[in-house]
Protein backbone atom coordinates (compact mmCIF):
# COMPACT_ATOMS: atom_id res chain seq x y z
CA UNK A 1 0.00 0.00 0.00
CA UNK A 2 1.11 3.49 -1.06
CA UNK A 3 2.04 5.71 2.13
CA UNK A 4 3.96 8.31 0.76
CA UNK A 5 2.43 11.40 1.35
CA UNK A 6 0.65 13.13 -1.39
CA UNK A 7 0.71 16.63 0.01
CA UNK A 8 3.29 18.05 2.61
CA UNK A 9 2.02 21.46 4.24
CA UNK A 10 -0.29 22.70 6.92
CA UNK A 11 -3.15 20.48 8.13
CA UNK A 12 -6.35 20.52 6.36
CA UNK A 13 -8.89 18.26 6.04
CA UNK A 14 -10.27 16.64 2.44
CA UNK A 15 -13.26 14.87 2.65
CA UNK A 16 -14.87 12.69 0.35
CA UNK A 17 -18.80 11.12 0.37
CA UNK A 18 -19.96 8.61 -2.00
CA UNK A 19 -24.11 8.98 -2.39
CA UNK A 20 -25.33 5.21 -3.63
CA UNK A 21 -28.75 3.91 -3.71
CA UNK A 22 -28.60 2.15 -1.08
CA UNK A 23 -25.51 3.01 1.55
CA UNK A 24 -23.47 6.52 1.92
CA UNK A 25 -20.16 6.54 2.71
CA UNK A 26 -18.32 8.85 4.03
CA UNK A 27 -14.25 9.50 4.53
CA UNK A 28 -12.24 12.51 5.95
CA UNK A 29 -8.66 12.68 4.88
CA UNK A 30 -5.23 14.77 6.36
CA UNK A 31 -4.19 16.66 3.38
CA UNK A 32 -0.49 16.78 4.78
CA UNK A 33 -0.27 13.13 5.29
CA UNK A 34 -2.71 11.58 2.55
CA UNK A 35 -4.01 8.92 5.38
CA UNK A 36 -7.68 8.47 6.52
CA UNK A 37 -8.77 10.05 10.06
CA UNK A 38 -12.45 9.67 9.87
CA UNK A 39 -14.91 7.80 8.40
CA UNK A 40 -19.01 6.99 8.13
CA UNK A 41 -20.94 4.80 6.65
CA UNK A 42 -25.01 4.91 6.74
CA UNK A 43 -27.54 3.50 4.94
CA UNK A 44 -29.32 5.78 2.25
CA UNK A 45 -32.19 7.53 3.42
CA UNK A 46 -35.77 8.33 2.18
CA UNK A 47 -34.63 11.90 2.83
CA UNK A 48 -31.73 12.17 1.78
CA UNK A 49 -31.40 16.25 1.98
CA UNK A 50 -31.90 15.59 5.99
CA UNK A 51 -29.31 13.08 6.06
CA UNK A 52 -26.74 14.88 4.26
CA UNK A 53 -27.31 18.03 6.54
CA UNK A 54 -26.68 16.02 9.59
CA UNK A 55 -23.44 14.86 7.83
CA UNK A 56 -22.48 18.77 7.68
CA UNK A 57 -23.50 19.59 11.09
CA UNK A 58 -21.23 16.63 12.74
CA UNK A 59 -17.83 17.06 10.80
CA UNK A 60 -16.06 19.75 9.02
CA UNK A 61 -13.86 20.00 6.24
CA UNK A 62 -11.57 22.02 3.97
CA UNK A 63 -12.91 20.80 0.71
CA UNK A 64 -15.19 17.81 -0.11
CA UNK A 65 -16.02 16.34 -3.33
CA UNK A 66 -18.90 14.44 -3.85
CA UNK A 67 -19.65 11.26 -6.32
CA UNK A 68 -22.21 8.29 -6.58
CA UNK A 69 -25.55 8.42 -7.72
CA UNK A 70 -26.68 11.14 -5.12
CA UNK A 71 -23.24 13.45 -6.07
CA UNK A 72 -25.14 16.63 -7.49
CA UNK A 73 -27.49 16.59 -4.61
CA UNK A 74 -24.58 15.93 -2.22
CA UNK A 75 -23.45 19.21 -4.15
CA UNK A 76 -26.20 21.31 -3.49
CA UNK A 77 -26.25 20.45 0.39
CA UNK A 78 -22.57 19.94 1.27
CA UNK A 79 -20.64 22.19 -2.05
CA UNK A 80 -17.39 21.23 -3.22
CA UNK A 81 -17.04 19.66 -6.35
CA UNK A 82 -18.21 16.33 -8.40
CA UNK A 83 -16.79 13.47 -9.87
CA UNK A 84 -17.93 10.13 -11.49
CA UNK A 85 -17.53 6.94 -9.66
CA UNK A 86 -15.59 5.93 -12.12
CA UNK A 87 -13.19 8.46 -11.69
CA UNK A 88 -13.19 7.84 -8.04
CA UNK A 89 -12.70 4.33 -7.91
CA UNK A 90 -9.79 4.79 -10.64
CA UNK A 91 -8.32 7.26 -8.21
CA UNK A 92 -8.17 5.16 -4.90
CA UNK A 93 -7.10 2.07 -6.43
CA UNK A 94 -3.87 3.44 -8.20
CA UNK A 95 -3.36 5.32 -4.76
CA UNK A 96 -3.63 2.39 -2.93
CA UNK A 97 -2.78 0.11 -5.00
CA UNK A 98 -0.24 1.61 -7.46
CA UNK A 99 0.85 -1.97 -9.04
CA UNK A 100 -2.65 -3.51 -9.72
CA UNK A 101 -3.99 -2.30 -13.43
CA UNK A 102 -7.95 -4.73 -12.79
CA UNK A 103 -10.25 -3.43 -10.33
CA UNK A 104 -13.60 -4.90 -10.18
CA UNK A 105 -16.39 -2.94 -8.10
CA UNK A 106 -19.30 -5.11 -6.96
CA UNK A 107 -21.87 -2.54 -5.53
CA UNK A 108 -25.44 -3.39 -4.66
CA UNK A 109 -26.77 -1.75 -7.82
CA UNK A 110 -24.25 -1.88 -10.60
CA UNK A 111 -20.78 -3.28 -11.57
CA UNK A 112 -17.62 -2.08 -12.66
CA UNK A 113 -14.84 -3.36 -14.47
CA UNK A 114 -11.96 -0.98 -14.48
CA UNK A 115 -8.71 -1.56 -16.56
CA UNK A 116 -6.08 1.27 -15.22
CA UNK A 117 -2.50 2.41 -16.46
CA UNK A 118 -0.05 1.90 -14.02
CA UNK A 119 1.83 4.45 -15.55
CA UNK A 120 -0.13 7.47 -14.92
CA UNK A 121 -2.80 6.39 -12.99
CA UNK A 122 -5.19 6.99 -15.55
CA UNK A 123 -7.90 5.06 -16.42
CA UNK A 124 -7.90 2.71 -19.77
CA UNK A 125 -10.98 1.25 -20.12
CA UNK A 126 -14.31 0.40 -18.66
CA UNK A 127 -16.97 -1.93 -18.44
CA UNK A 128 -19.99 -1.73 -16.41
CA UNK A 129 -23.64 -3.28 -15.56
CA UNK A 130 -26.37 -1.22 -14.29
CA UNK A 131 -29.33 -2.52 -16.34
CA UNK A 132 -31.15 -3.96 -13.56
CA UNK A 133 -30.08 -6.12 -10.43
CA UNK A 134 -28.82 -9.15 -12.29
CA UNK A 135 -24.92 -9.45 -11.86
CA UNK A 136 -25.30 -6.97 -9.22
CA UNK A 137 -25.00 -7.49 -5.09
CA UNK A 138 -28.82 -6.98 -5.11
CA UNK A 139 -29.20 -10.14 -6.58
CA UNK A 140 -27.15 -11.86 -3.64
CA UNK A 141 -29.98 -10.10 -1.34
CA UNK A 142 -32.94 -11.02 -2.88
CA UNK A 143 -31.93 -14.53 -3.59
CA UNK A 144 -31.34 -14.98 -0.12
CA UNK A 145 -34.13 -14.22 0.62
CA UNK A 146 -36.16 -16.52 -1.37
CA UNK A 147 -34.25 -19.27 0.13
CA UNK A 148 -35.14 -17.45 4.05
CA UNK A 149 -31.83 -17.17 4.54
CA UNK A 150 -29.89 -14.05 5.72
CA UNK A 151 -26.87 -12.86 3.69
CA UNK A 152 -24.67 -13.73 5.61
CA UNK A 153 -25.86 -17.36 6.09
CA UNK A 154 -26.35 -17.38 2.57
CA UNK A 155 -22.36 -16.87 1.94
CA UNK A 156 -21.64 -19.68 4.10
CA UNK A 157 -23.49 -22.31 2.77
CA UNK A 158 -22.28 -21.60 -0.73
CA UNK A 159 -18.43 -22.11 0.99
CA UNK A 160 -20.02 -25.54 1.73
CA UNK A 161 -21.58 -26.40 -1.66
CA UNK A 162 -20.63 -28.15 -4.38
CA UNK A 163 -20.93 -28.09 -8.27
CA UNK A 164 -23.95 -30.49 -8.55
CA UNK A 165 -26.35 -28.08 -10.29
CA UNK A 166 -26.25 -24.99 -11.97
CA UNK A 167 -28.45 -21.79 -12.27
CA UNK A 168 -29.15 -20.64 -15.74
CA UNK A 169 -30.26 -16.83 -15.40
CA UNK A 170 -29.35 -14.14 -13.21
CA UNK A 171 -32.73 -12.14 -14.06
CA UNK A 172 -33.90 -12.07 -10.39
CA UNK A 173 -37.59 -13.22 -11.50
CA UNK A 174 -36.22 -16.72 -13.53
CA UNK A 175 -33.50 -16.97 -10.84
CA UNK A 176 -36.22 -16.95 -8.54
CA UNK A 177 -38.33 -19.40 -10.13
CA UNK A 178 -35.20 -21.75 -10.48
CA UNK A 179 -33.85 -21.79 -6.77
CA UNK A 180 -37.36 -22.79 -5.95
CA UNK A 181 -37.49 -25.56 -8.45
CA UNK A 182 -34.28 -26.69 -7.20
CA UNK A 183 -35.32 -26.92 -3.39
CA UNK A 184 -38.39 -28.77 -4.39
CA UNK A 185 -36.41 -31.39 -5.97
CA UNK A 186 -34.07 -31.89 -2.66
CA UNK A 187 -31.23 -30.46 -4.31
CA UNK A 188 -28.78 -29.59 -0.77
CA UNK A 189 -29.03 -25.80 0.05
CA UNK A 190 -25.04 -25.53 0.25
CA UNK A 191 -25.60 -26.47 -3.62
CA UNK A 192 -28.25 -24.32 -4.42
CA UNK A 193 -26.17 -21.67 -2.69
CA UNK A 194 -23.09 -21.88 -4.26
CA UNK A 195 -24.99 -22.25 -7.56
CA UNK A 196 -26.39 -18.81 -7.19
CA UNK A 197 -22.99 -17.22 -6.26
CA UNK A 198 -21.36 -18.81 -9.76
CA UNK A 199 -24.56 -17.44 -11.54
CA UNK A 200 -23.38 -14.23 -10.79
CA UNK A 201 -19.33 -15.02 -10.76
CA UNK A 202 -20.11 -15.66 -14.85
CA UNK A 203 -21.18 -12.11 -15.35
CA UNK A 204 -17.96 -10.74 -13.08
CA UNK A 205 -16.01 -12.66 -15.10
CA UNK A 206 -17.06 -11.49 -18.60
CA UNK A 207 -16.91 -7.96 -17.70
CA UNK A 208 -13.31 -8.49 -16.48
CA UNK A 209 -12.44 -10.35 -19.90
CA UNK A 210 -13.58 -7.15 -21.25
CA UNK A 211 -10.99 -5.44 -19.42
CA UNK A 212 -8.30 -7.19 -18.54
CA UNK A 213 -5.29 -7.62 -20.13
CA UNK A 214 -3.37 -11.19 -20.56
CA UNK A 215 -0.15 -9.96 -18.62
CA UNK A 216 -2.56 -8.40 -15.28
CA UNK A 217 -1.63 -9.71 -12.36
CA UNK A 218 -3.54 -9.45 -9.18
CA UNK A 219 -7.28 -7.94 -8.95
CA UNK A 220 -8.60 -5.67 -7.19
CA UNK A 221 -12.25 -6.31 -5.23
CA UNK A 222 -13.68 -3.42 -3.78
CA UNK A 223 -17.33 -2.45 -3.11
CA UNK A 224 -19.77 -4.08 -0.87
CA UNK A 225 -19.95 -7.20 -2.70
CA UNK A 226 -15.94 -7.80 -1.74
CA UNK A 227 -16.63 -8.72 1.83
CA UNK A 228 -18.73 -12.17 0.19
CA UNK A 229 -16.03 -14.58 1.17
CA UNK A 230 -17.26 -17.10 -1.35
CA UNK A 231 -17.20 -14.53 -4.51
CA UNK A 232 -13.70 -13.59 -3.51
CA UNK A 233 -12.70 -17.41 -3.67
CA UNK A 234 -14.36 -18.46 -6.90
CA UNK A 235 -13.48 -15.18 -8.31
CA UNK A 236 -9.68 -16.27 -7.69
CA UNK A 237 -10.18 -20.02 -9.15
CA UNK A 238 -12.26 -18.80 -11.82
CA UNK A 239 -9.82 -16.25 -12.82
CA UNK A 240 -6.51 -18.27 -11.50
CA UNK A 241 -5.18 -14.99 -9.99
CA UNK A 242 -5.05 -13.25 -6.49
CA UNK A 243 -7.70 -11.46 -5.51
CA UNK A 244 -7.17 -8.42 -3.29
CA UNK A 245 -9.87 -7.05 -0.89
CA UNK A 246 -8.65 -4.40 1.32
CA UNK A 247 -9.80 -3.45 4.78
CA UNK A 248 -12.31 -1.20 3.37
CA UNK A 249 -13.60 -2.05 -0.08
CA UNK A 250 -17.02 -0.54 0.53
CA UNK A 251 -15.23 2.89 1.09
CA UNK A 252 -13.23 3.53 -2.29
CA UNK A 253 -15.14 5.55 -3.98
CA UNK A 254 -15.38 7.92 -0.93
CA UNK A 255 -11.61 7.23 -0.73
CA UNK A 256 -11.16 8.53 -4.23
CA UNK A 257 -13.12 11.09 -4.56
CA UNK A 258 -11.07 12.46 -0.72
CA UNK A 259 -8.06 11.68 -2.72
CA UNK A 260 -9.41 13.61 -6.02
CA UNK A 261 -9.90 16.71 -3.65
CA UNK A 262 -6.20 16.45 -2.29
CA UNK A 263 -4.80 15.94 -5.57
CA UNK A 264 -6.84 19.49 -6.61
CA UNK A 265 -5.37 21.29 -3.92
CA UNK A 266 -1.72 19.93 -5.01
CA UNK A 267 -2.46 20.74 -8.47
CA UNK A 268 -3.48 24.45 -7.34
CA UNK A 269 -0.27 25.38 -4.84
CA UNK A 270 1.96 24.65 -8.25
Amino acid sequence: MQTTPIWIGVFIKLAGIDIGSRSIEFALFDGATGQVIDRFQAETSINLSSQLSLIREQYTWDLLISTGYGRQLAQKVLGGDVITEIKAYTTAAHHFHPEIDTVIDLGGQDTKALSINLSSGQLHKFEMNDKCSAGTGKFFEMMAGSLGLSLDELVTEALRGGRSVEINSTCTVFAESEVVTLLTSGVALADIARAIHEALLTKLVSLLSKVMRSDSGAILFVGGGAKNRAMVQLLAEALNRQIIVPEYPDFYGAYGAAIHAIQSIRQESI
